[in-house]
């Protein structure tokens, strides 16, 4: 023991060869006990060396996918730049290849935004660059008179065809952005807060349901925005459970606008182009469009349930805003103006981002002259107490600088991307290149048509459809077509222009929505093919 150490009499006695064998034991032992002390140090020292190795191989990966993809859009534009080498310019084959290649770097970039750490509507509205000035350089523009009216054509129906989507989708938020901040939805969200109060779970399915029917008679972009706002009111404090709610609201969304004629843009389409009937699409898709938007449901919701955080759990008291008179007088009236958009639609033929252009504008008068947006009073959002606003703007003008410019400019870099494989032909060539694999199948098209919607815009696939093929009116080709595309998006975050709103006002993740969303709206979407089929099958000759 230390004992016979520390003790002056002891230490005093001559030391005996007994005495420094004991010492030296006593050594050992005092030795041996440092040794276990601090053999623990070393595992946390191992485990401290393998965190930043990994971090440093995070980080290198990180780095070397973001030089990777820059190079690549750095490296094609100095090309279109000096017009050089020329068989890269020239060449027809290599320019719809580098511009393929060009738009599924962006979309990986995009997928992996969390990895890399950039913006992804920067990535976008670069990607929509470079390829225009790809493209442009074949035409040579600068060169012949030629050049430029074939390039200033291109570049005016992609423009056309970009411009009826964002016109239609900036009036949409603003109207759904006024009808939130004027407290237009207290109404709903009281109902959804009493309905959902004892079950939280009960969440999920109202929020489905109302997406799906929404967005058939509205479309599934607003009657996305409507629902997500809403979520955002009704479940503030459970981003997760929020998330998951919202790509539900995607599936079901696309879903109700497969089966009517003014749900989705594909779907008016193919009715304008008289493919499609009215009472054809609702009698033949409502059924296999209920599959694709209700099945998931209960898988979204068994995941969200497993993965995420209870949502019985941390859910405080929800104190929803008191629905005044001028609350419901504003919901009202904004459904009201949201509906007259098709109506118009059906009556004058106006095109839909006409038709919210002036919904918008008759809602902002309407309030005003009303004075809907009399109250002197808002919420500010980071103390969450009531402030003055003395002098400030009020009613839809407050509202409009509310409204998310970052997801619009994401989704014009998108669309403009896509127009560009639409202008080289990119996306026509994969159209017969598809109907040749299918040999004639037509549900086999219909599969690959849902499966490429999820990685580039339906639009041009459908309108490549409507260009190949001559089948009559209610054709269960073009059925399939409008069920397919509609439903298929879904599978992917970026395949429709719902899911590109759901990352834009929620900020969900392209890798987060493919983990959680993306197997149950592929198992939405081959059920819904199967229903189909089984009715066809079904049906008297």
């Amino acid at each position: 023991s230390l004992s016979c150490i520390s003790s002056p009499v002891r230490s005093a006695r001559p030391m005996t060869d007994n005495t420094m064998d004991g010492l030296q034991v006593n050594a050992r032992v005092v030795a041996l006990g440092e040794d276990r002390a601090m053999s623990p140090v070393e595992p946390v020292q191992m485990h401290c060396t393998g965190e930043k190795a990994m971090k440093h191989a995070h980080t290198t990966t990180r780095r070397l996918t973001k030089i990777a993809g820059l190079t690549l859009f750095v490296t094609i534009f100095l090309f279109s730049f000096f017009g050089w080498p020329s068989n890269v310019i020239e060449d027809e084959t290599v320019h719809r290849q580098i511009l393929a290649a060009l738009f599924l770097t962006g979309i990986i970039l995009v997928a992996l935004e969390d990895v890399v750490r950039l913006d992804k509507s920067a990535i976008m509205l670069v990607l929509a660059s470079v390829m225009w000035t790809y493209h442009a350089a074949s035409c040579h523009p600068t060169r012949s008179v030629e050049g430029h009216e074939e390039f200033a054509s291109e570049l005016g129906k992609g423009l056309e065809d970009v411009g009826k989507v964002i016109l239609f989708l900036l009036p949409a938020m603003c109207l759904v952005e006024s009808i939130d901040h004027m407290k237009g939805f207290a109404v709903v969200t009281r109902f959804i807060v009493r309905c959902t109060k004892e079950k939280p779970g009960r969440l999920m399915p109202i929020v489905c349901v109302l997406a799906f029917f929404l967005s058939s008679v509205i479309d599934n972009l607003t009657a996305t925005i409507v629902c997500i706002k809403i979520l955002q009111r009704v479940v503030p404090h459970n981003q997760d459970w929020r998330h998951s709610c919202g790509g539900l609201v995607v599936v079901a969304a696309n879903a109700g606008g497969a089966w009517s004629p003014i749900g989705d843009v594909t779907t008016t389409m193919l009715w304008v182009q008289h493919k499609i009937s009215t009472a054809g699409i609702v009698i033949w898709l409502f059924l296999p469009s209920f599959v694709a938007g209700v099945v998931p449901l209960f898988g979204i919701w068994w995941q969200a349930r497993r993965c995420g955080p209870k949502c019985e759990d941390e859910a405080p008291e929800i104190d929803p805003p008191a629905a005044s008179t001028n609350s419901k007088v504003v919901l009202v009236f904004g459904i009201v103006c949201i509906l007259m958009v098709p109506v118009v639609k059906i009556v004058t033929g106006l095109p839909p981002y006409l038709g919210m252009m002036m919904a918008l504008g008759v809602f902002w008068l309407v309030s005003e002259m009303a004075d809907l947006a009399s109250e002197e009073e808002e919420e500010d959002e980071e103390t969450g107490h009531q402030v003055e606003l003395h002098g400030h703007k009020v009613g839809v003008p407050a509202a409009l600088r509310n409204v998310d410019l970052s997801s619009l400019l994401f989704f014009t870099g998108v669309l403009m991307g896509v127009s560009a494989l639409e202008s080289a032909e990119v996306l026509a060539n994969y159209s017969e290149f598809m109907r040749r694999v299918t040999k004639g199948s037509d549900m086999l098209l219909a599969v690959r048509i849902g499966v490429s919607s999820a990685v580039v815009d339906n639009v041009p696939l459908v309108q490549a459809s409507i260009e190949m093929f001559d089948e009559p009116m209610d054709d269960e080709l073009w059925q399939l077509v409008a069920l397919s595309a509609g439903t298929g998006g879904s599978m992917l975050a970026v395949g429709s222009v719902a899911g590109v709103t759901l990352m834009g006002l929620e900020k969900v993740g392209f890798l987060w929505y493919a983990k959680r969303i993306s197997p149950w709206a592929a198992l939405g979407f081959i059920l819904a093919l199967g229903t189909y089929q089984l009715q066809r099958m079904m049906a008297p000759q």
